[in-house]
């Protein structure tokens, strides 16, 4: 599964965020005590309007909520995810997308008890997944059965067609590219590129590859944390490999126009810190742009 290549980015990975931590800690006083055990529970909604080009008018107004790397089992407990459920809902989603990281290293909570919560979860127009690099390490089979169990269609280099009224999106998913092999040619096979389509990727960085399809209108992805410590003027002090590039918040892909959305997702990693870079759910309404 993995080559020599993700193995050495994994390995480089940790061992700066291991520095990075290290320097945090011993930084101590108020903005470690603020960053181990106020923001990381402070989680933000965010609101955000995106145009999309050939967006169907049926859709247009809908309401996309997007949650990523929950990392269940480091620092984020089952009774935890139950608030968030909670929350989640109260925002009263039309489809619902989870991009990755479900647990944090392996399935540290009762696999019932954590699909039960999902499954609370409604969305008239679906609850879609794609699993992300900690998935694999929990494992994927079983990460993947609680996801479906929970209500959600685990897109798998696959795609499923939302259909409203006369109108139709399609909703594509691909594996993930640190742990995984990511085949858009596979996840889009048997598509009307003619659709307007919308693509879940765990690493934003795969939007690269993703721009060069014209009918992907909007990624969504996670895995960054928006880097999860951040300081001003710097930024994100680090971030993981294949999420460097559309670190959090909407962006245009290169040389194209694609829209990107990167959430800085709910819980942590590695580190057991939030700075400057609060827990996301994210709310977006889809609007359709005018050619």
């Amino acid at each position: 599964m993995f080559s020599p290549l993700q193995s050495l980015s994994r390995r480089s990975f940790l061992k700066r965020a291991a520095l990075w931590g290290g320097s945090f800690l011993a930084s101590g006083g108020a903005a470690g005590s603020y960053a181990a055990y106020v923001e990381p529970r402070w989680i933000e909604t965010i609101e955000q309007r995106v145009q999309l080009r050939g967006l169907p008018q049926a859709f247009a107004g809908k309401r996309i909520v997007h949650i990523s790397d929950i990392h269940l089992g480091f620092h984020m407990t089952l009774r935890e995810l139950q608030a968030i459920a909670g929350r989640v809902q109260r925002l009263q989603p039309d489809m619902l997308v989870f991009t990755g990281d479900l647990f944090d290293s392996w399935i540290s909570e009762d696999p019932q008890a954590t699909a039960a919560d999902l499954a609370a979860l409604e969305a008239p127009l679906g609850k879609w997944a794609v699993l992300g690099n900690h998935d694999t390490y929990a494992g994927l089979e079983d990460t993947k059965r609680i996801l479906q169990a929970g209500g959600f269609t685990v897109l798998d280099n696959a795609h499923a067609l939302v259909r409203l009224g006369a109108d139709t999106l399609v909703v594509a998913g691909v594996a993930d590219m640190w742990t995984g092999y990511p085949d858009l040619q596979r996840a889009l096979d048997g598509a009307d590129p003619q659709l307007c389509t919308l693509l879940l990727s765990h690493c934003a960085n795969f939007a690269d590859e993703a721009a060069a399809r014209p009918e992907i209108a909007l990624q969504l992805s996670g895995h960054s944390h928006g880097g999860q410590i951040r300081l001003p003027l710097l930024g994100a002090v680090e971030t993981p490999p294949y999420g460097d590039k559309y670190v959090s918040g909407l962006h245009t892909a290169a040389n194209s126009q694609l829209l990107v959305y990167t959430t800085r997702g709910l819980g942590m990693t590695l580190l057991p810190f939030r700075f400057l870079c609060r827990p996301e759910i994210t709310v977006l309404t889809l609007d359709s742009k005018q050619a």
